[in-house]
């Protein structure tokens, strides 16, 4: 009973203090509240792309006798008519190059495309001065780039087109067959419809396309919300960096005591001083327990944090607490007095913190391998593995390697911790 009563009494005096409930609560929220408005505007997952608005002037011509069907001019304009790119470009036709340029300084459309008059019949000759003239509002970045990249691919296109033709008729020579001219055009087209489905196939049916990025399926444990993905693991790195610190800045409260000469005092009391010092471990597991459900419970009402499996969140957040209760007595332990104690938490956590990961959490890459390495034997690195498994939907079974290492490390270093404390005021 009075073990209880001892942490009860430490842990309402640092409940008290403005700066404990500051670096507990306030500073891990305020951190992640600032990311979380930094990258609000993909909170609601939706991160398609405004449409684009494309005027187009078409002025080329097919050249007599040409082996085309039709002109590359009518080729490259109806890319952006195509029903396939309706959802995010919005094109028009303009009958000159002087109604066009007026709309883009109108802001009317944002990029401008026009196709100079016999433009297949230079491009054809091999004509080095012959082009697709691009012209868009200076203020806009990605629908120029966009649309330059599609007129860039189709004259390319066009190009491969000739080589291919030029390959036929040549293999066909070497095998001893003449090449008939009236076959061309049908070998054209046959390139032309292939070309043109297939650079629509992959870039504009992304359901269809060569490459496909496909989000996991978003269910109770998983998130294809990429703002929630990443407000998950920035929250975790700031909750179990300020776990330890928060292990450790209320272990000082026996160092407070001793200058304030209230533990001597304590001491003389008929209480075992082994039961005082248990009764101050306990207020200081007491205060990271309730640190880190007022944290879990502010990452999901407030970021929507979606934090896992109950069984799995049981195991990352025990492991949690022990490790930094540990850490926490340890690191204390070697320190004499509070003004030694500054140093500690600020340098030695912080140090801690960056080798385990905690601050490039939410960054794929984001540490070197030499740190992943180095976060191996510390029990920030070992902490921060359980939560990611956790967030990741992993069950409870799969967090069971992490938990009991995070959970001996932390033991061990109580049991240190504890010894050098009962030294100390024996």
């Amino acid at each position: 009973m009075k073990i209880l009563a001892i942490a009860i009494k430490d842990l309402t005096r640092s409940f008290r203090s403005a700066f404990a409930i500051g670096m507990m609560v306030v500073a891990p929220l305020m951190l992640t509240g600032l990311i979380y408005f930094a990258f609000g505007s993909m909170s609601s997952g939706d991160v398609s792309m405004t449409a684009i608005k494309v005027g187009v002037v078409n002025a080329d011509k097919l050249p007599d006798n040409s082996v085309l069907n039709v002109p590359i001019g009518d080729n490259i304009r109806s890319m952006f008519f195509d029903e396939s790119v309706k959802s995010w470009i919005e094109a028009s036709d303009y009958a000159d190059e002087a109604s066009v340029r007026a709309a883009v300084d109108k802001q009317e459309i944002g990029v401008a495309v026009i196709i100079p008059q016999n433009f297949t019949e230079r491009y054809l000759s091999g004509k080095k001065d012959v082009q697709v003239l691009i012209v868009s509002d200076p203020t806009l970045s990605i629908g120029p780039a966009v649309v330059e990249d599609m007129v860039t691919m189709m004259v390319d296109g066009v190009a491969g087109g000739g080589i291919a033709i030029e390959t036929i008729m040549e293999r066909l020579q070497a095998n001893g067959i003449q090449p008939n001219p009236t076959q061309i055009p049908s070998w054209i087209e046959r390139y032309t419809n292939w070309y043109a489905d297939f650079q629509r196939n992959l870039f504009h049916h992304p359901d269809k396309a060569v490459l496909v990025l496909v989000a996991p399926a978003a269910d109770e444990t998983k998130t294809a919300n990429p703002l929630a993905q990443m407000m998950g693991l920035t929250m975790v790195g700031q909750m179990i960096f300020f776990a330890f610190f928060t292990g450790s800045n209320s272990m000082m409260s026996i160092l407070r005591e001793d200058e304030e000469g209230t533990l001597a005092r304590l001491f003389t009391t008929p209480t075992n001083r082994t039961n005082i010092l248990i009764g101050k471990f306990l207020a200081v597991f007491f205060t990271v327990f309730l640190q880190g459900m007022v944290l879990m419970a502010a990452g999901r009402f407030a970021f929507g944090i979606q934090w896992g499996q109950p069984a799995s969140v049981a195991l990352a957040f025990a492991a949690q607490m022990i490790a930094a209760v540990g850490l926490g007595v340890l690191l204390i332990s070697f320190v004499k007095n509070t003004k030694q104690g500054g140093p500690v938490l600020g340098g030695g956590l912080t140090i801690l913190g960056m080798l385990g990961g905690l601050f490039t959490a939410n960054i794929p890459g984001g540490m070197p391998e030499a740190f992943n390495v180095i976060g191996n034997f510390i029990p920030q690195g070992w902490v921060l593995k359980g939560w990611r498994m956790a967030l990741d939907g992993s069950a409870a079974g799969d967090l069971l390697i992490p938990f009991f290492i995070t959970i001996t490390m932390g033991i061990v270093m109580f049991a240190i911790g504890a010894m050098m404390f009962r030294k100390r005021y024996a």
